[in-house]
């Protein structure tokens, strides 16, 4: 009775891990080998900069600035800022 529970426990814990991004990419960090964790850890750093430069392009956006001055100073494409503009 008890290992039932805990393989309950162990598939909804696995099922809550695989509907977050950012867990599961955690999770084969760990899973992978040293070399492939230093390229996941870059990954995730790089999604991670990106966000904070989508970010500071919203702001951007909501004082008026032009996807061309916003795209020179942040290097986004035109289609990533109208995904900006439209959320």
């Amino acid at each position: 009775m008890e290992k039932d529970q805990t393989l309950k426990n162990a598939m909804d814990e696995w099922a809550r891990v695989t509907q977050d991004p950012e867990v599961l990419m955690t999770y084969k960090v760990h899973e992978e080998s040293p070399l492939d964790k230093k390229s996941t850890l870059k990954k995730t750093e790089k999604q991670g900069e990106k966000r904070g430069i989508m970010g500071v392009a919203l702001s951007m956006i909501q004082k008026g600035m032009d996807n061309k001055t916003i795209s020179e100073l942040t290097d986004l494409t035109a289609e990533e800022l109208e995904q900006i503009r439209k959320h």
